[in-house]
């Protein structure tokens, strides 16, 4: 093959990158303009002029999916989902906080303000089991993930309409959740629940930048797939935490009678999903868990029904909101593993999808900043 024949070849290579409309319309003219600019003799495209070809490519696709963003109905599902999906973080939370209160105690605003929901003393008990530094690191990651104020704060910034400032903290705690447990050698495939909080941080930084044009703030929110949604929310919150069971005075537990702080923080800490429960039924067999966990998985799966029934924009509400679900039940499944994979491979695994969704946060964003006649 001669040279030039090998080198339009990888320039064709390269050009894949490039939406297939876009390089249906535009890859003669383009690889015209390589060939002409190449130098005599040369066989493959260089390091920067592949990483700038690369680049426009992304830049091409990323303009595309903004242009189809801003037409209905993926307009209107975005600007529902960029209030919504902090304010139905923040009605987890306070379902957790709420019916694990309940059972088990409120404990003290340190206690809430790294989710330790139904662990009273659990910030004390942390210095005590722990050297200072671990202590501090592991409260700190509650607070970023567990904790209520995240998820207040960007739920107020997204109903006031500052689609930055919102993005800017929506970016700002899952990044700093990384760089804080990936530096102390934090396991993230072990914890699933947390993971799929940062990829709904991510997420709602993504979605806050991609339709600038759209209604801001709460006048974004409509009333029937809010409530749907908050309902479907407050079920599982509750499900994954006993099941209405727990909200029956003769279900709660007064842990002060059950011995010292160490069986109450145990029994705390036990397993209240109704995935569980699914599987292993409990002592009270089919009936109980049809009464007190089936009730509120039919409520979920009426409210996702109507949401699927609704209108296309619900249709792409739902879509979006089940992304960090479903990155998370992959993460679930790779931390059944046995053996478990190594830390950094976990690590790394856990940890692509928010930077990945970040990356293209920060893309659309430089994107959108280059003049309208900007050649890629």
């Amino acid at each position: 093959m001669t040279a030039a024949g090998g080198l339009e070849k990888s320039y064709r290579r390269l050009l894949r990158s490039f939406p297939a409309l876009y390089r249906s319309r535009h890859e003669e003219e383009m690889l015209g303009v390589l060939m002409a600019a190449a130098q005599p003799g040369q066989r493959r495209p260089g390091v920067r002029e592949s990483a700038d070809l690369l680049w426009s490519a992304l830049k091409i696709r990323i303009r595309m999916a903004t242009r189809r963003a801003d037409s209905q109905p993926w307009a209107a599902a975005l600007a529902l989902t960029a209030v919504l999906l902090p304010l139905l973080m923040v009605a987890l939370k306070l379902t957790f906080f709420l019916v694990q209160g309940t059972r088990y105690g409120y404990g003290t605003p340190a206690d809430i303000l790294i989710g330790a929901y139904g662990q009273p003393g659990a910030y004390a008990r942390s210095f005590q089991l722990n050297s200072y530094s671990i202590a501090v690191t592991a409260n700190v990651t509650g607070a970023l993930t567990a904790g209520p104020v995240p998820a207040l704060v960007l739920a107020a910034l997204a109903c006031l309409g500052w689609r930055r400032a919102a993005a800017g903290v929506a970016a700002v705690v899952p990044l700093a959740y990384l760089g804080i447990s990936l530096t102390r050698d934090f396991t993230l495939l072990a914890g699933p629940r947390g993971d799929v909080t940062l990829y709904a941080y991510g997420l709602e930084a993504l979605i806050l930048l991609m339709a600038p044009g759209t209604p801001r703030g709460w006048r974004a929110l409509r009333w029937r797939p809010s409530a749907l949604l908050a309902a479907a929310t407050v079920a599982a919150g509750i499900g994954m935490n006993g099941g209405l069971r727990s909200l029956f005075p003769s279900a709660r537990v007064n842990l002060a009678l059950l011995g010292p702080g160490l069986l109450r923080y145990r029994l705390a800490q036990m397993p209240h999903g109704f995935i569980d429960r699914l599987f292993g039924i409990g002592a009270g067999g089919w009936g109980h868990w049809l009464l007190y966990q089936g009730t509120l998985v039919a409520v979920i799966l009426v409210a996702l029904t109507i949401m699927l029934l609704n209108s296309p924009a619900s249709r792409r509400v739902l879509a979006l909101l089940g992304f960090p679900f479903a990155l998370g039940a992959v993460i679930y499944l790779f931390s059944l593993i046995s053996p478990p994979l190594p830390g950094p491979a976990g690590n790394t695994l856990s940890a692509a999808p928010v930077l990945l969704t970040l990356l293209a946060a920060m893309v659309l964003t430089l994107g959108r900043s280059l003049p309208a006649g900007t050649s890629p």
